[in-house]
């Protein structure tokens, strides 16, 4: 599409003329007053304003004045035209705005080199203001969704106040509306709001969640989070008297609050707004230490505090909103609070409806879809067509929050989600928690479709860790199983994808990887089978000549370990093969067989000596080796990591049982 270039001279000829000479390469509209100059300009948006300065009624200056007082046309590029070659209309040619200047009689090979400059220009310009504004979005989404786990990791201190903060930002903005405020000040008063208790991140939970009366020692230490979230907050520049709200919303009107004991109106404004909403929130809500008031309490005491606890006009007229009913709307008790949902322009901080984040059907960090959703998705995509099944995990990511802090692996989690929404399309990609997520391609049956779209996520992940630094310290790594070949129920694909996964992250070379062997879900009596195999390995390793497959890579190192240290140390070497099963029964749930599987790690780990060696053999079974330990000892062993596994577990959808072998 051709560039717009709007002419505005009051000479005939300049206007044939440079109409003739542009008309090839742009479309030229041609005006002979300023007066003509701003009614076109009223319906249309040109690229490039060429403007003489000499005319008749109104002149170039003027034009341009009007120009940049118009927030329409401020940003469109004027090139003046002029016979006046003087260095002081240059001058000022510039100094009113103008991008260029051409003189009369104009050059035209150096008018066009100078127009299709000035239009490359304004297009970087515009480009850059672009990626700026970009930028400066994701920047206030990213400080909004800092403001909001904050406030959330505040009242999760508290079993009590949960939700309180966003109730209080929420009942300052409905009364700083009705106050008359300004919508940027009713916005900002909002994140205020939201991070007025940080400070008591730093009071002991002991002394929040106690239920009796504080000693001396006790009170202070909750006092003093005020003090501790100003200092906090001092440095934070986004919204402003951000550390005001935090250090004053305890002050008391008669001046008997603390820190600095203010009276009146010395106490700022938005302390006072907040410090209202605070203890009205606090007395219809339920606390460690009492229920919530009656209404009907909670309206004497809020006229009985009138003048000494709180600002008397405050009250009156957030006595009236109460009255009117104008809070109900975001009032809801504290076990229905859902985390807060983001959207493009604002966070809600309240849930409306009875829908929960666990029935949400998007994750709320990242906007894919949710755990549950992806998986009804999934399914459904199993039960037509079939497809592809992925799951992709973040290297590291514990190590990104411990070193970093848990926004900034928030922050990772986003820009991954993002690499997956731009490569993955209309395809179905959710976030299952934590730092893992998984991605399904409905017709996919080809393991080399599978590879070219893997190879392109790790491709656009690469790119976005030349442009995110953070990224560089973590890698994608992902497993995938296919429908038919690998089952078709969504459980079975994800067990062998899974498996797939585990597989993966043992070889450091590998960044995907396909399902290969047999079940993950071991019973008691495969158990046994998979122990008799391990044995026959090793007994009959002289015989192997390469066709032995085996499932993981750990059975080439267990089976050197074992052949060296019993011809070495010519000791009897036990193998034990713990199993995990779920109960006949019991609905088979893959978060639940992970979390045994760590228990049974961690109790066999806690059970053996620093001779012994264990492995896992797959998602459900351990595979341990004890060097020189006699018979009658084995059970010693055995019963103790039974013992620490039903400890550390608690369950009973998933019991314990091993098999053992002498080698």
């Amino acid at each position: 599409m051709k560039k717009i270039i709007l002419i505005v001279d009051d000479d005939r000829l300049t206007l044939s003329t440079a109409q003739t000479l542009l008309g090839n390469e742009y479309k030229v509209v041609a005006v002979n007053s300023g007066r003509q100059a701003y009614k076109y300009l009223e319906r249309h948006v040109p690229d490039l304003i060429l403007l003489d300065i000499n005319m008749p009624e109104i002149s170039g200056f003027e034009v341009m004045k009007s120009l940049q007082a118009d927030e329409r046309w401020r940003k469109i590029p004027v090139i003046f035209l002029t016979a006046d070659r003087s260095v002081e209309t240059e001058i000022e040619c510039f100094r009113v705005g103008a991008f260029d200047f051409i003189s009369k009689p104009f050059e035209p090979q150096i008018m066009m080199s100078r127009i299709k400059s000035s239009i490359e220009l304004d297009g970087y310009r515009k480009d850059l203001q672009r990626r700026l504004d970009e930028k400066t979005k994701e920047m206030e989404r990213i400080t909004i969704q800092a403001i909001m786990t904050v406030a959330n990791t505040v009242d999760a201190k508290d079993d009590y106040t949960k939700g309180h903060s966003m109730r209080v930002a929420a009942y300052s903005e409905i009364l700083a509306q009705r106050l008359g405020w300004s919508e940027e000040d009713i916005q900002n008063i909002y994140y205020v709001a939201m991070l007025h208790d940080v400070g008591k991140i730093g009071v002991p939970d002991a002394v929040l969640n106690k239920p009796f009366k504080l000693t001396d020692l006790e009170f202070r230490l909750i006092k003093g989070h005020t003090i501790m979230g100003a200092e906090i907050l001092k440095d934070f520049k986004m919204f402003p008297n951000v550390s005001i709200g935090a250090k004053y919303h305890h002050e008391r009107y008669d001046g008997k609050g603390y820190p600095e004991g203010l009276k009146g109106e010395s106490i700022p404004l938005v302390a006072r707004v907040i410090g209202l909403v605070d203890s009205y929130d606090a007395m219809t809500s339920n606390r460690v230490y009492r229920r919530r008031l009656n209404d009907n309490i909670v309206m004497e005491e809020l006229e009985r505090g009138k003048g000494s606890q709180w600002d008397p006009e405050l009250v009156d007229i957030f006595v009236s909103l109460v009255k009117e009913g104008a809070l109900e709307r975001v009032w809801m008790p504290e076990e229905d609070m859902a985390s807060p949902i983001f959207d493009s322009e604002k966070i809600v901080g309240l849930s409306m409806g009875a829908e929960s984040v666990l029935e949400s059907p998007t994750d709320y960090l990242t906007g894919l879809l949710s755990k549950r959703k992806g998986e009804q998705e999934i399914t459904a995509g199993l039960r037509t067509v079939g497809g592809c099944l992925m799951i992709l995990d973040l290297d590291h990511f514990k190590r990104i929050n411990e070193e970093h802090g848990h926004l900034i692996g928030d922050y990772a989690l986003r820009v991954t989600s993002d690499v997956l929404r731009e490569v993955c399309g209309r395809d179905t990609v959710c976030r299952t928690g934590g730092d893992e997520f998984l991605y399904f391609i409905e017709g996919v049956r080809r393991r080399e479709d599978a590879v070219d779209k893997v190879k392109e996520i790790l491709e656009v992940f690469a790119k976005k860790q030349e442009e995110v630094e953070l990224l560089k310290e973590t890698q994608l790594s992902v497993g995938i199983s296919i429908s038919g070949a690998d089952g078709r129920e969504f459980n079975e694909l994800y067990q062998r994808a899974d498996k797939a996964l585990y597989h993966v992250k043992q070889n450091e070379n590998l960044r995907y990887g396909f399902y290969e062997g047999t079940s993950m879900v071991r019973t008691p009596e495969q158990s046994r089978n998979d122990l008799e195999r391990v044995i026959n390995i090793i007994e009959n390793r002289d015989e192997y000549q390469g066709l032995f497959q085996v499932d993981y890579d750990e059975f080439a190192h267990i089976y050197d370990f074992v052949q060296h240290m019993s011809k070495r140390s010519k000791q009897k070497t036990q193998l034990l093969l713990f199993t995990l099963f779920f109960q006949e029964g019991t609905e088979i749930k893959l978060e639940r067989m992970e979390i045994a599987m760590q228990c049974m790690e961690q109790a066999i780990c806690k059970s053996l000596r620093g001779v012994d060696v264990g492995t896992r053999y797959s998602s459900s079974q351990f595979l341990v080796v004890l060097m020189g330990t006699e018979k009658e000892n084995i059970r010693v062993v055995t019963d103790r990591i039974v013992q620490n596994y039903f400890k550390l577990y608690g369950g009973k959808d998933i019991t314990l049982t091993y098999d053992i072998a002498k080698f």
